[in-house]
């Protein structure tokens, strides 16, 4: 007996036993009658080599129809005669499909983002960004991503994401979201998320090959004596928290960047010998300012009594600026001045810039020790690649205090004039540093290219 059409099932009654229809001109292809009346196609073959009887369940009848489950045979037949198993080659579609749904990038993007060390306040500001990049791709497989969607997609970005103040200029969005969708696929890559890596080659291509390269100005910053002690004096008389007056007031007499400040931690502060043993956050940074790796700070006076003051709040935890949520915000201080009235007059980088002007505007201190005040490697002039190995720290020492009795005496108002031309050295003595420090060919270099 054999299945000719859908009405010859018909006739095919449950048994007290299950049994097995063929179909007529569809060899290995047969119903499956069960005893509960249900009904269900299944191709029945023996294995090539170990010639075990293998039985692949197609779906029940009649939701799967007779035609339907003669296409599948069919199929299967075809990848016989190619020499594959059917079996097998279920399995490893099925295998595909899960893998296909596991590997979605909303998914891989989430596992991504577990892995990263963010502070709190950055994840949440960074998963705005893993959101847009998940509305658009949320559960596409990895492997479906191509270059050129990811291309498309930063487009669309840059066209709906513009500057505040020029809209006629995209933001840095772009920008940022194009570093994390270079992160993501070469950690997917790696963990065999994906085989392909579609973000390399817009991680091989220059920036503005693949997007708009923003140019932005200077960080604002006051560099104007008066101005600077004023707002310096407005801190001092603010209504702010301990630990944002401390911020502030740190950013002013150490010169660091406040990413170094917010996650200064107690264990590098020597109070003993006045110093902070840093590991600054860019040491490792590819820009073109090049930065220090590890820097030994000098406290001031000033700086000990604040840190101190800081040091009855937090001074059982790890972190200096340690809070609930894990370390102060990186939008704290620049919060704060804009309360003050300095949006887009100064913000937190901009005690840097001030520093390094007044330093040696004012104070007559030179580029090379202002530079390693700010943590800058200082090129010798021989070469690009060859940096100054002193660290000039006893005259730092000097400097930051100086630094610190200065700005004091701009925030009380007082006359800083005595302070001009403190640094100046007797010109033999300079030349004995500068040899000491570079070399004669070095200083002949210099000379050479002034």
């Amino acid at each position: 007996m054999s299945i000719i059409t859908d009405k010859s099932i018909i006739k095919y009654k449950p048994a007290d036993k299950e049994y097995f229809v063929s179909v007529a001109d569809a060899p290995c292809l047969s119903l499956r009658v069960y005893p509960n009346g249900r009904r269900v196609w299944v191709y029945r073959y023996r294995h090539d080599i170990t010639g075990k009887l293998i039985k692949i369940t197609l779906g029940e009848y009649p939701a799967l129809s007779l035609s339907i489950a003669k296409d599948q045979q069919k199929h299967y037949h075809s990848l016989r005669q190619q020499g594959i198993d059917p079996n097998q080659w279920q399995k490893d579609e099925n295998q595909a499909k899960q893998t296909a749904l596991a590997n979605r990038f909303a998914l891989v993007c989430q596992a991504w983002a577990q892995t990263q060390t963010w502070q709190d306040s950055t994840r949440k500001r960074r998963t705005v960004l893993l959101n847009l990049m998940i509305q658009r791709f949320g559960d596409t497989p990895m492997n479906e991503i191509s270059t050129q969607a990811l291309m498309d997609f930063l487009k669309d970005i840059e066209q709906s994401h513009r500057q505040r103040k020029d809209p006629t200029k995209p933001s840095q969005t772009a920008s940022r979201v194009r570093g994390y969708l270079i992160d993501i696929f070469a950690w997917a890559q790696l963990r065999g998320y994906c085989d392909n890596n579609p973000a390399q080659t817009i991680a091989n291509a220059k920036t503005e090959h693949s997007i708009t390269k923003i140019q932005y100005g200077n960080r604002p910053a006051i560099t104007k004596q008066k101005e600077f002690g004023a707002m310096l004096a407005k801190i001092q008389t603010a209504n702010l928290t301990p630990a944002t007056y401390h911020n502030l007031m740190l950013l002013a007499y150490l010169c660091v960047r406040n990413g170094d400040i917010r996650h200064m931690r107690w264990a590098d502060i020597d109070f003993n010998n006045r110093c902070w043993y840093l590991t600054p956050i860019k040491g490792q940074s590819q820009s073109k300012i090049k930065m220090v790796e590890k820097m030994t700070v000098p406290l001031s006076s000033q700086a000990i009594a604040i840190l101190q003051a800081q040091h009855k709040h937090t001074g059982q935890y790890t972190y200096v600026f340690h809070t609930d949520n894990g370390i102060i915000s990186d939008n704290t201080a620049g919060k704060a001045l804009n309360r003050l009235g300095y949006q887009d007059i100064h913000c937190p980088h901009g005690f840097r810039s001030s520093a390094k002007t007044l330093l040696m505007q004012e104070l007559d201190y030179n580029h090379v020790i202002t530079e390693m005040v700010l943590g800058h490697l200082v090129s010798t002039g021989n070469r690009e690649d060859v940096y100054m190995r002193a660290d000039l720290y006893q005259q730092r020492c000097e400097l930051m205090q100086r630094w610190a009795d200065y700005i004091d005496d701009l925030t009380n108002g007082k006359d800083t004039s005595h302070y001009k031309g403190i640094y100046r050295q007797p010109p033999q003595e300079i030349i004995n540093a500068l040899i000491a420090m570079i070399g004669k060919d070095g200083i002949q270099t210099l000379l050479n290219t002034a």
